[in-house]
């Protein structure tokens, strides 16, 4: 019953294209004779003769879909003299000179006859520059009122209109770049590769012997405007969104012995060494451990070890670690967070047996500005470990590379010098 159903549907369909086909199809080929007229004998006298295929008579298909080919009539080329020829390259533009030339050429051809003129896309291939590039440079210098010539109206092309135009778009063109497109290229691999400051960026490249430098104002104003390729999102300290205002946070209330930052000296001033600032950057959610940070106030150096765990066992071995290895040479007050790993001060001050007059002071609760040093450091270590790395992944050698980079950066503020020189000539 499945193919009896099959076979009526496809009756069906030829019977529907039948009835659509012209008269004059018999059987699905053409006789080529109006209905009821003879057919012409096969190999008669007057008659076609016999195709090789043994078909007497002349067979025709249906009408195809391809068109042929027809015969085109091909247009006379004329070209204008050779020795006008302009060598023009991608990218260069056009001079006075060329202008000159394009003048001649284009105001002889106006007034050629017109079995003798060129077009447009003839002339720019015998000029040698793009078809949009003449019909640009034309528009820009035609003449506002047409010249009479044989009774027709010719506008000519002039290359002082031309050439006023370019002058007044040049002089809307403001101030130009203060840097060339190397100097970009450069600045570019420095700060979005290297992961460097403009300002050190462009102290590396005048310890280099690059020229043509800009300032760094001008680096910021080039970053601000999108000039060479470098975004906002790409700069160590790039803007953040701010936070949601809510509710003010409850003070918590400081632990028992311990210093408040109240206490602490007058060190605003930033002129002795041996005062630092302690934190922890802690490792992802299903990471483990993290590290202990510390950093001087005077001369920005940065320590990093490596903590298994977050407790305070861990961070005394780091600290007795940085201390056996001479990091920690001089420590007069250490300024930390009121965290559960550094709430033992006095096992920490007990660590500097040499220096009797350590102190550690706590800062109050969210007040992260109240130690801005060390936390301005941490953002620099979360350009290579961004918020959710695992550092118990993270190879020694490599935390080893990420403290010799943050303590080689060249600071203004160190008046060019970088955290490891300052250092060494203040301990």
């Amino acid at each position: 019953d499945c193919n009896r159903k099959k076979f009526i549907l496809f009756a069906r369909k030829v019977a529907q294209l039948a009835r659509t086909l012209p008269q004059g199809f018999v059987g699905g080929a053409h006789t080529g004779a109006r209905p009821g007229a003879p057919r012409r004998p096969k190999g008669g006298a007057g008659g076609p003769p016999p195709r090789p295929h043994g078909g007497g008579e002349t067979k025709r298909r249906f009408p195809s879909c391809i068109m042929g080919k027809t015969k085109t009539t091909q247009r006379k080329k004329t070209s204008v003299s050779r020795s006008y020829h302009i060598h023009h390259s991608p990218g260069q533009h056009i001079t006075y000179e060329m202008r000159t030339v394009i003048e001649t050429i284009y105001n002889r051809n106006l007034r050629a006859p017109r079995k003798d003129r060129v077009s447009l896309r003839e002339m720019s291939r015998q000029l040698g520059l793009p078809k949009s590039t003449l019909c640009d440079e034309i528009k820009r210098g035609r003449v506002s009122r047409p010249n009479t010539y044989h009774d027709r109206d010719v506008w000519d092309y002039s290359t002082d209109i031309a050439q006023q135009a370019i002058d007044k778009g040049n002089a809307n063109k403001g101030r130009s770049m203060k840097m060339t497109t190397t100097v970009a290229r450069l600045l570019q691999i420095e700060i979005v590769e290297n992961k460097r400051s403009p300002y050190d960026a462009i102290t590396r490249l005048k310890a280099a012997g690059i020229n043509g430098l800009p300032s760094e104002r001008c680096v910021y104003h080039h970053v601000h405007h999108g000039d060479i390729g470098i975004s906002l999102s790409q700069l160590p300290y790039r803007p953040t969104p701010g936070r949601k205002r809510g509710r003010k946070p409850r003070r918590s209330l400081k632990s028992p012995g311990n210093l408040s930052i109240e206490e602490r000296p007058n060190l605003e001033a930033r002129d002795q060494f041996g005062h630092w600032e302690m934190d922890t950057v802690v490792s992802g959610v299903h990471g483990k451990g993290g590290l202990l940070v510390l950093i001087e106030r005077k001369t920005r150096y940065y320590i990093i070890v490596r903590l298994r765990s977050i407790s305070q066992s861990e961070v005394l071995r780091a600290l007795r670690q940085a201390i056996r290895r001479g990091r920690l040479v001089k420590a007069l007050t250490i300024t930390t967070d009121n965290g559960s790993e550094f709430l033992d001060h006095k096992a920490i001050e007990g660590l500097f047996k040499s220096n009797c007059k350590t102190k550690v002071y706590y800062t109050h609760a969210y007040a992260a500005w109240e130690k801005g040093s060390v936390e301005n450091a941490n953002r620099l270590v979360r350009r290579w470990y961004p918020k959710g790395t695992d550092f118990s992944k993270v190879s020694l050698k490599r935390i080893a590379d990420l403290e010799r980079c943050v303590n080689s950066i060249h600071r203004k503020l160190l008046k060019g010098r970088t955290a490891n020189e300052a250092y060494l000539s203040a301990a």
